[in-house]
């Protein structure tokens, strides 16, 4: 199946991570508030009438089941992903750079069957005008793995984001809100949790200028947490089969380009 007409990298049967969400039991309000996104999607976006119902009730939920901004939410991703990525995704080529920095990971689940990835913020250089466009499509290539690597069942995936070691020279809110925009926009409720490891000291002021941007259930998802209490807090809900090694766990850190993901489209390596 081809990605370009699919929510973020497949068509139809290939919604939520390459497996549609195993159904529940329509409410009767539900069934009419879909029913209804279908017949604004026809006349906003033709191409895609036949995406599952647990596609379109998380982007019904990312705008508090509004039918009129839900829709056009959708409707807006669906043109988005067909004119940035007609291949389907974000081609490794395109962003060897990101490739080269070597700070993405994504390898296990969490113990609700989440995708676990990392986030290495030592290794992430500002972004400026030249490099924000690859840096944004690195990002998308991230979260289209992870998404590719959702179970049928689930909706969402985990990140930890490892500030050990980060500089000046690595704190970019610039690149941060563009990520969390992207998010926002074009991967609504897709996010679980943020562990948000070694914070140092001049992280904070960073973090001052990005959080009258984020939203509140955005930074309700986010967690500090402290050192002396890292492997207790992850293993709450990351059993210590899939935690990563460099954290008191068994699991070795897979780069993303490496990873393989049943669903993912297109693997091919970096040459």
């Amino acid at each position: 199946m081809t990605g370009t007409n699919g929510v973020d990298i497949q068509n139809s049967a290939h919604q939520n991570g390459g497996n549609v969400v195993a159904r529940k039991e329509r409410t009767a309000k539900e069934a009419e508030l879909l029913k209804q996104v279908r017949e604004k999607i026809a006349v906003l976006d033709p191409q895609s009438q036949d995406i599952d119902d647990a596609t379109l009730l998380r982007f019904l939920r990312a705008r508090s089941m509004d039918v009129t901004k839900g829709s056009k939410l959708f409707a807006d991703h669906q043109k988005w992903r067909r004119e940035y990525f007609p291949l389907g995704h974000a081609q490794e080529e395109e962003i060897k750079d990101e490739i080269a920095g070597q700070k993405y990971f994504i390898q296990g689940h969490d113990k609700n069957g989440r995708p676990l990835s990392v986030f290495l913020g030592a290794k992430h250089l500002a972004t400026g005008s030249k490099n924000l466009e690859q840096y944004k499509r690195g990002v998308t290539y991230f979260i289209d793995k992870l998404v590719a690597s959702i179970p049928a069942g689930e909706e969402k995936f985990n990140v930890i984001a490892d500030l050990k070691s980060v500089k000046f020279k690595n704190l970019d809110v610039r690149g941060w809100l563009a990520s969390y925009d992207c998010l926002q926009a074009y991967y609504p409720e897709r996010l679980g949790k943020v562990y948000v490891l070694h914070a140092p000291t001049i992280f904070w002021g960073a973090w001052k200028m990005m959080v009258p941007f984020l939203d509140p259930v955005t930074k309700a998802k986010i967690i500090f947490v402290d050192d002396d209490k890292l492997e207790e807090t992850l293993l709450r809900d990351i059993s210590k089969e899939e935690l990563p090694t460099i954290y008191g766990g068994l699991k070795e850190m897979v780069p993303m380009e490496v990873a393989q993901p049943a669903n993912w489209p297109q693997y091919k390596p970096v040459t």
